[in-house]
Order: structure tokens, then C-alpha cells, then sequence
């Protein structure tokens, strides 16, 4: 047989294979296109760890199958923002998958057509599991301080989404037992409900919220209440010393309605009234260092109540990534518009000290220039007028970059800006390792302007041990500066390099990472240790 006749043949062969091959399965948007309509609707939950996988089919991974309990199909049909009979809503369905993603107890999620033999779609809901039930040992060593914690949680109780734990915590502030319960779905509705208690060394923390949220693009309304109470030390420090501490107990509530009143079938605008309360109340002031020219803290009590005219905007452009922040976990981020403000009055008509007209809005937005690069900004200002003028106000905005030029490489880079005016007392910037100097100690100077910017280049490798954890490296580099509170003007810029491991969660559904480095201080200040050793969830990008 010649050369034209054996490739004749091939060709054939081919087009016999692919004759008897099943078709490509149609997209939600072809689907929708042609008026299409589901017939039915399939859960299917996976479990933690999948067994076909030879990597994850171990003792372990069997162990853990037979431990967990599943997360129950009526929990994940309550989500769907479709029902059978409808007609296909691709950017509906594609939203459903974001909001499943988003539950700590969903690994992963995805909704596939499947087209029947009598041509009927099917939407094929498949959820993975992620692990839930966690007895956690955690220890962080950042900026010189040791923080360590110990709880008992179950985030998927009894497969019904429901969280249950308790928290023991020590870090150089304070320790503190804690128990919280959530509940995303109320009896079974788009109720949520969450209630936290804590028992401080200082005193005690406790909330609660109620509330039916905007949990879609079209949900029609919104409603919240919610509740606080902290009783505390308040603290205040310079050169990671404790110069000023004060009892302080602060309470705060609200109560909140929204509409959605347009936007179409691809953002939302949203209005709505909102009540407000808080109180203030300190202690005597107690003295536990030289505090040098750094003034005493101003402690008048408040005592804050009024209304507030809201107002939300959200555009639709979600898109998912991967090992970004974490790893092997779908990152949806918005690469549309979102905005949030309120605009209100505390008055003496309320209960008011004080009449003070008060603001707050943000404004977030993404972008992805190309396929290898995403960008990601946010913006936020907030202040009240009281009788002198203005009075705790902040202005600020982040810029956090990601670039990837290989499948497992990718360069990250986070930029914050922050500036306050006459802040209340709790609300002090610092500059240190707690807020991204992974070089330096924690509250290396209080101020009322700052700057951080971080660097980092991360690897992956394709180990991955027992399906459980994933490795990879990192090097980085941090920089920083703050206008100081005694009156010395700017800081010097404190910088740092560092570089280690990065350990990544593969079975919790935030894939959550944990960093074991070390870092060097490039500008010392007297008594700074020559490396710092860096252990725990301490980067927020």
C-alpha cells in the first residue's frame, strides 16, 4: 500500500472513530440561545477525596471518605437560582456555581448540561466536599510575637452547612475562648443566621446577625439586624511596646432594608434605609511606659444613633482563577464595578451626644489586561462632622497584581494606602510584621498616614502529599512607611526580603495557605533581631 493510500485509510478510520463518538456537549450559552429548557435537575455530591484518583486513594483518603458526612442534596438544591421548567439562564447558572464555591464547606462546583435521549436538557449539579470537621493547631510567628490557637469545628454539621466550633486563642494581646454558630440557610430559607461568644482575658466579646441578604444579582430585597458587645483593654503602643492601656466597652447595632430598583440582567443597583447605634465608654487611662512625645489617646465617650439613605452597585464580570492566593481552589473575582455607600445623620433627636452628619463608601473594580495578568483595586472613605469638625476619618485604597508567565509560577504584587483624621481611639494605623512588615516586630510606630507595598514570587511544585497538601517557594520582598502620632513626621522606610515555604490546604474549600519563612530587616531599628521567622496565615493577597 503507498503512501496516498495508507493516509486515505487513516482519514476513513478517523471519521469512522469520530462518527461513533458522542458529541461535544452543548454550552449553557448555545443552550440558552435556542430557547432551551431544563427538564430536570441531578445533584450529585462528591466526596473529600476522590478514590479514582490513585494519588488520593490511600488509607487516608479512604478513612476520611468513611468519616465525613456528605453534605445533603436539599442543601445544595436550596442555592440554585433555577428550577425545572425553566427556560436556560446561562449567566443564572454560571452565578449558581460562584455561590456554591463560596460555602467553606464546597470544595468545588460545577453545572454541566446533559442532553437526554429525547433531547431534554438535564443541569447536572456537582459538588466536591471539602473537609470540615477540624481539630486545629495553629501557631504563628510574625514580627517577633508568638500567637498560637487550638479549636474544634465542624463548618458542614452533620452535612447540613451549619458551623459549629469553639476556639482557644493566646497572642501578645490577650487570650480568648470562643464559640460560634452559622447557620446560611434558616429552616431551610435564605435566612442566615450567625451568633459568636468569646470569654477574654480582659473581658468578653459577643454579636450576633439576622439576615436575608443579596444573594444573587436579582434577589428583589435585602434585610439585616445585628448586635455587639466588647468589653476590653483598649491598647496603644510605639516601638512594640505597650505605652497606654484603658478599659473600654463598646456596643453597636443596626437594623437595615434594600431594594433592588434596576440594572438589567447584568449588574444591580440597590437603595435602602439603614438605623445605626453605638456607644463608647473608657475606663481610667493607665500608663505602663515612657511614652516620650506621644500624646495620651483622647477618650470622650460616644454615644451615636441615626439613620442612613444606602446605596449598592454591582456589575457581573466574575471570572475564576486558580492558585492565586490559594491553591487548587477555583478564586472568583469581579473584573466589573462595585460600589457601596451610605449617607446619614446621628442625632440628638435619637439619643445622640452629638449631632453628626456621617458618610462611608467604597468603590472596587478588576481587570485583566491580558490571560497571564489580573489586576484587582479598591477604594474607601469614611468620616461624621461633629461639633470641632471632622472626626474619625479614613481614606484609603489597595492594588494587588498577579502576573503568570508558567503553569506553576506566578508573581504577586499587593500596594496599600491609608490615611486617617482624628480617628477614634480603636481605630489607630500601625506599621509593623501584623500588617505586612514580615521583617519587623508588630506596632513598630502608631500614625495617622501609611504605606505598604509587597512583592512576592511564588512557586508550585506538583507534589502533593496524600492529596492533602501541596508544596511550594516563595520569595519575597515588603516595604513601608507611616507618619507617626508624637509629632517626629514620617518614618524611615522600613524594608525586608524573606523567602521559604509555602503550604497549601488542599481539602479545605478557601484552599488556605500557610507560609514557613524567614525574613530579613534591610533598615534596623536599635534592638532588632537579625532575622525574623515568619509561621502561619500571615498574607492577605
Amino acid at each position: 500500500m503507498d503512501a496516498k493510500a495508507r493516509l486515505a485509510a487513516l482519514i476513513l478510520v478517523a471519521a469512522a472513530i469520530q462518527a461513533q463518538s458522542p458529541p461535544h456537549p452543548e454550552r449553557w450559552e448555545a443552550l440558552q440561545a435556542r430557547g432551551a429548557r431544563i427538564a430536570a435537575i441531578r445533584i450529585v455530591v462528591q466526596p473529600v477525596f476522590d478514590l479514582s484518583d490513585p494519588k488520593q486513594d490511600t488509607w487516608i483518603g479512604r478513612l476520611g471518605n468513611t468519616l465525613h458526612l456528605d453534605t445533603r442534596s436539599q442543601v445544595i438544591r436550596r442555592e440554585l437560582l433555577f428550577r425545572e421548567g425553566d427556560t436556560v439562564d446561562a449567566p443564572r447558572i454560571h452565578e449558581t456555581e460562584r455561590i456554591l464555591r463560596a460555602f467553606r464547606f464546597i470544595k468545588d462546583a460545577e453545572i454541566t448540561p446533559e442532553i437526554a435521549p429525547d433531547g431534554s436538557v438535564i443541569a447536572v449539579v456537582e459538588a466536591r466536599d471539602a473537609w470540615t470537621l477540624k481539630v486545629s493547631a495553629g501557631y504563628t510567628q510574625s514580627g517577633g510575637h508568638h500567637s498560637w490557637g487550638f479549636g474544634l469545628s465542624d463548618q458542614n454539621l452533620l452535612g447540613t452547612g451549619k458551623t459549629l466550633s469553639f476556639r482557644r486563642e493566646v497572642d501578645p494581646d490577650r487570650s480568648s475562648n470562643g464559640l460560634t454558630y452559622k447557620d446560611p440557610q434558616v429552616f431551610g430559607s435564605r435566612w442566615t443566621f450567625q451568633a459568636n461568644y468569646q470569654s477574654l482575658s480582659d473581658g468578653f466579646a459577643r454579636s450576633f446577625a439576622l439576615a436575608h441578604p443579596f444573594f444573587a444579582l436579582e434577589t428583589p430585597w435585602s434585610f439585616d439586624a445585628s448586635a455587639s458587645t466588647v468589653v476590653s483593654r483598649l491598647l496603644v503602643y510605639d516601638h512594640d511596646t505597650q505605652i497606654f492601656e484603658v478599659p473600654s466597652k463598646l456596643d453597636s447595632g443596626a437594623v437595615g432594608f434594600a431594594l433592588r430598583v434596576g440594572g438589567g440582567e447584568s449588574e444591580a443597583w440597590r437603595v435602602g434605609l439603614r438605623a445605626e447605634a453605638s456607644d463608647a465608654r473608657y475606663g481610667v487611662l493607665i500608663q505602663d511606659a515612657d511614652p516620650g512625645p506621644l500624646s495620651a489617646p483622647i477618650l470622650q465617650p460616644r454615644r451615636l444613633r441615626g439613620p442612613s439613605f444606602t446605596v449598592e452597585w454591582l456589575q457581573d464580570g466574575f471570572r475564576a482563577f486558580k492558585n492565586l492566593e490559594g491553591m487548587d481552589t477555583p478564586e472568583d473575582y469581579n473584573l466589573g464595578w462595585s460600589g457601596q455607600g451610605a449617607l446619614g445623620v446621628y442625632t440628638r433627636a435619637w439619643g445622640s451626644t452629638e449631632t453628626a452628619p456621617y458618610f462611608r463608601t467604597s468603590l472596587a473594580k478588576g481587570w485583566a489586561p491580558t490571560e497571564q495578568t489580573l489586576l484587582l483595586a479598591t477604594s474607601y472613605a469614611s468620616a461624621r462632622r461633629g461639633p470641632s469638625g471632622v472626626e474619625n476619618g479614613l481614606v484609603g485604597g489597595t492594588l494587588t497584581a498577579y502576573a503568570w508567565g508558567f503553569p506553576h509560577q506566578v508573581l504577586a504584587g499587593y500596594l496599600s494606602v491609608d490615611a486617617t483624621h482624628r480617628p477614634d481611639p480603636e481605630n489607630l494605623l500601625y506599621l509593623g510584621g501584623f500588617e505586612g512588615l514580615r521583617g519587623y516586630t508588630d506596632h513598630v510606630h502608631p500614625g495617622d498616614r501609611r504605606w505598604l507595598a509587597s512583592l512576592e514570587e511564588r512557586i508550585l511544585t506538583d507534589w502533593r502529599w496524600l492529596g492533602i497538601l501541596r508544596v511550594g517557594f516563595v520569595v519575597y520582598a515588603d516595604a513601608g512607611a507611616i507618619r507617626r502620632l508624637d509629632g517626629q513626621g514620617w518614618s524611615r522606610t522600613y524594608a525586608d526580603v524573606g523567602g521559604g515555604l509555602r503550604f497549601g490546604d488542599l481539602k479545605s474549600s478557601l484552599g488556605r495557605v500557610v507560609y514557613l519563612t524567614m525574613a530579613y530587616p534591610l533598615v534596623k531599628e536599635p534592638g532588632q533581631d537579625k532575622w525574623q521567622i515568619v509561621v502561619g496565615n500571615v498574607v492577605r493577597f
